[in-house]
């Protein structure tokens, strides 16, 4: 778990800073950070889906898993558990993202990639921490300067990558061994359409649900496991 401490720490450390310095970043520069940060999340993810092995399986985890979110509600669930921060900052200005939009965005950045996966993999099954530290120390620059874009939600961030990091890291020790290569890729590729869609809310093209979307990451191990029933069937 020390990787996925590492790492929460480098986010909240790198948000604190670029809060301190948002102020010296005019509205134009933060606009142009936050496409960057799109283009930089849509080249990432073209890499991750390419690791697809089962096209069907994510397919249908994806579909699966979005119609599971919007029951469930979610991201707006989570958007107004959050917004909570929003109404009891007196800070907050009107031209300042919310909160909520700035910890959903930053949260799904930091947690939904192949690096995320393998590295808690790796943590978890051989107590190795290379490339969590390798992933933290990225991500602390990079919450600096999506702190100074996205705000104060960026900080709050950390307390996600925290939790999820931790989950996954404890689920690999529990079960990993069990795990096929084949749903690790499968896995990757579905994170990577996930960050697709993030890169292009991130340059403002168009606006998703995201937290919506990410039962799928669940479901697909349940459709893997079936789908393995029926070909050996």
């Amino acid at each position: 778990m020390i990787g996925t401490l590492f790492n929460a720490v480098g986010v909240a450390a790198g948000s604190t800073v670029g809060l301190f310095f948002k102020k010296y970043i005019s509205h134009k520069s933060q606009n142009k950070i936050l496409i960057v940060f799109g283009l930089f999340t849509v080249a990432l993810s073209v890499d991750m889906i390419t690791e697809m092995i089962t096209p069907i399986d994510v397919f249908l985890a994806l579909i699966l898993g979005t119609l599971l979110g919007q029951i469930l509600s979610l991201h707006d669930r989570l958007t107004k558990f959050t917004s909570r921060f929003d109404q009891n900052s007196k800070e907050n200005s009107k031209d300042e993202p919310s909160i909520s939009s700035g910890f959903i965005k930053a949260t799904v950045l930091f947690c939904v990639g192949g690096l995320t996966l393998i590295g808690c993999m790796e943590e978890g099954l051989k107590g190795k921490s290379n490339l969590l530290f390798i992933k933290g120390t990225m991500d602390l620059i990079s919450s600096f300067f999506l702190s100074a874009a996205l705000g104060r939600g960026v900080l709050f961030s950390a307390i996600g990558v925290l939790v999820i990091q931790g989950g996954l890291t404890l689920f690999f020790m529990s079960f990993g061994q069990s795990i096929s290569p084949e749903l690790i890729s499968n896995l990757t590729a579905t994170g990577g359409i996930l960050l697709l869609a993030l890169g292009i809310d991130l340059m403002n093209i168009k606006s998703f649900k995201m937290i919506d979307l990410l039962p799928s990451l669940a479901i697909l191990p349940i459709i893997h496991f079936l789908h393995t029933l029926i070909i050996g069937a």
